[in-house]
């Protein structure tokens, strides 16, 4: 190993390599966390020993372990990698608040109910930050936050994958909706027994109401996921029952959306399905301040805020 220079060319990404292999005790679990291939996180921790002269490392043993040495750097390593985290977020914030820029997307029913009330009291503090709204339903927000087209979404959990967090945010009871001259329409309640299977306007399972409908098909009565009319969104599906089309399973958010004189919407006793809305960010990496800022309005305004 060479011997220490004040001409180094070690970063703060020396320090973080080191710390994500400590962590996750692995050479490839280490460059997964930081979105790296294991060769190269090899080369930088080789870099980093090289430049002290040390051994940080016993890559003998499984898992691979700290020496004594690497321990003691580690300790240091941490303070030097908050220090500067919490120095750069100071930075961003300056800047990032006043003149930032943030891209969100949301399920139709929470852009009205949650995300429009929040980007007003959000814009009242801050209207020089530039905000973009995409309303889609639950499998395309996922990619959407996946593919970093948008800071964070607000929709179902859609996407098993360990590259996004999901913050559950709030829990949406289905209703039946159905138009005020139905049968039905003067009920306060209703079982499932009672709606004509005939009358169901069924929802695609590529949508996320959709899904959980399909999932929940052993409790359903025959023919509720099968309708003669078939909509492949809760939209499409509200606009029909408006005119007298049929009925319909949905969240009772997603029922609201529309706020037509025409449509009832109708608690169902016996059916204890639930769609929790959450709110979507890439896991392991943070959001900019104006994206935080606007989480904090956007928060407290679903059902489990005070869970």
């Amino acid at each position: 190993m060479s011997i220490y220079s004040k001409n180094t060319n070690i970063g703060i990404r020396h320090f973080r390599a080191a710390l994500a292999l400590a962590r996750e005790q692995s050479f490839a679990r280490a460059a997964d966390a930081l979105g790296v291939v294991p060769s190269a996180l090899t080369e930088t921790i080789k870099q980093l020993e090289a430049d002290c002269g040390l051994r940080l490392f016993d890559r003998e043993s499984r898992p691979v372990t700290p020496t004594e040495a690497g321990e003691a750097f580690l300790v240091e390593a941490r303070r030097v990698v908050s220090d500067f985290e919490a120095a750069l977020h100071d930075l961003r914030r300056v800047g990032g608040i006043e003149r930032g820029s943030v891209k969100v997307a949301a399920a139709p029913s929470v852009v009205l109910f949650h995300l429009a009330p929040a980007l007003k009291a959000f814009r009242a503090v801050h209207p020089a930050v530039e905000v973009s709204v995409h309303d889609d339903i639950a499998a395309r927000v996922g990619s959407l936050v996946l593919e970093r087209e948008v800071d964070f979404g607000i929709a179902e959990r859609w996407h098993e994958s360990d590259q996004l967090a999901y913050e559950p945010f709030h829990v949406d009871p289905f209703v039946l909706v159905c138009h005020r001259e139905h049968p039905l329409a003067e009920r306060s309640r209703v079982r499932l027994a009672d709606i004509p299977a005939a009358d169901v306007i069924a929802l695609d399972q590529s949508t996320g109401t959709g899904k959980q409908i399909a999932a929940a098909a052993p409790a359903m009565p025959p023919g509720f996921l099968e309708g003669r009319l078939r909509a492949h969104g809760t939209i499409a599906q509200l606009t029909m029952i408006a005119q007298g089309m049929g009925v319909g399973l949905m969240p009772e958010l997603a029922a609201s959306v529309i706020q037509s004189p025409e449509i009832r919407r109708i608690a169902v006793e016996d059916l204890a399905l639930r769609r929790t809305l959450c709110i979507i960010r890439r896991a392991r990496i943070g959001l900019s301040p104006a994206a935080e800022r606007l989480l904090d309005h956007i928060r407290p305004l679903g059902s489990l805020a005070s869970a």
